[in-house]
């Protein structure tokens, strides 16, 4: 876990001090969304510690980022096998090397296009926490390795035999993409 969150039960808590404050942000991984459930901000433990504000302030509220707890929350889900996004639940690929790690996202991502998605390398790099050039690089690079066929100058939009057969028998799912290829 990263500094600062720990893993409570069913719930992902993060701690942090701010002006001396102390600010515990609950996200719970069984919720339908991925952001966070609670938000706490209490006074230090010892009541004669000296705090940065003068209570909670405008400026000590602005100064937590959500944006980025959020980002931290939804990709420790990930990680548990707990986010609410199906491209997250199915494979999380923070790194990309390997054929079979490059065919994995590459299903993912004709997955996404054929449910009709206008923005999959937007989705995939919500759902993964990284930034979209990233993603967009890797699959300009599976597209290049002929993990994926389309038609020239547009988004790819299947699966080539090369990568189905880095994914055989993979899992249910196999059988889903059959029906995306038309098979």
């Amino acid at each position: 876990m990263p500094a600062g969150w720990r893993l409570d039960g069913e719930q992902l808590v993060h701690e942090a001090e701010l002006y001396g404050w102390k600010l515990t942000v609950v996200s719970l991984l069984d919720a339908p969304w991925d952001g966070p459930t609670s938000l706490r901000i209490e006074p230090p433990d010892d009541p004669r510690a000296t705090v940065g504000t003068d209570g909670i302030t405008t400026e000590l509220m602005r100064s937590i980022s959500l944006a980025e707890i959020r980002r931290t929350a939804k990709e420790l889900r990930a990680r548990l096998g707990r986010s609410t996004d199906e491209a997250t639940t199915a494979a999380v690929l923070h790194r990309v090397e390997t054929e079979r790690e490059y065919a994995l996202m590459a299903r993912e991502y004709v997955r996404l296009v054929q449910q009709g998605h206008r923005s999959p390398v937007t989705r995939l790099a919500t759902a993964w926490g990284l930034s979209r050039n990233t993603i967009s690089g890797r699959i300009r690079r599976a597209r290049a390795m002929g993990f994926l066929d389309g038609p020239p100058g547009r988004p790819a939009d299947r699966l080539t035999e090369k990568a189905r057969r880095y994914l055989k028998g993979d899992d249910v799912r196999d059988s889903e993409q059959d029906r995306f290829d038309g098979r």
